[in-house]
């Protein structure tokens, strides 16, 4: 009877990916949740309190809020994945997928769905008609859309 070895690889991930993960992305969520709310708040009274005269309670923009902001953390993080390479557990580099025209063109698929979301809950949980919530849900995905995405990391050099 032989001795069998039997060996383990073990992986470091390293701080940068326990950073990103403790410290990012909830202050990453937090942040996205209050500019949902700003943008909410600007919009609404130019969108539907002149036009009909429907005011919206706190608690219910708080809940509109949390469910945008849940969402839009998933439609932005497919938009991150399907626009960067990124290997953390190998290196903190973030490289493009693809050109920067093409990730700002492809910026319309992440806008298009949260005007679509945007649309679907104002329509049925704050129950506005079909115009000011079509209008509403264009407006939040045109200004909620993940639009740093394509533009910090060559603004700030991160990317050549």
């Amino acid at each position: 009877m032989g001795t069998d070895k039997k060996t383990i690889t073990l992986y470091d991930a390293g701080g940068l990916i326990i950073g990103v993960v403790l410290l990012g992305i909830p202050f990453g969520v937090i942040f996205d949740y209050f500019w949902n709310m700003v943008v909410l708040s600007v919009a609404w009274p130019r969108i539907v309190g002149r036009s009909m005269g429907v005011r919206i309670g706190c608690g219910r923009q708080i809940v509109y809020c949390l469910f945008i902001t849940a969402l839009g953390v998933v439609i932005d993080w497919a938009y991150f994945e399907l626009t960067w390479d990124t290997d953390f557990g190998k290196s903190a580099v973030w490289a493009p997928a693809m050109s920067m025209p093409l990730q700002l063109l492809l910026l319309l698929l992440p806008m298009t769905m949260l005007a679509m979301v945007n649309f679907a809950i104002s329509y049925s949980f704050l129950k506005l008609e079909r115009r000011p919530a079509i209008t509403l849900g264009a407006v939040m995905g045109i200004f909620t859309a993940p639009w740093l995405l394509p533009i910090v990391p060559y603004v700030a050099g991160w990317v050549k």
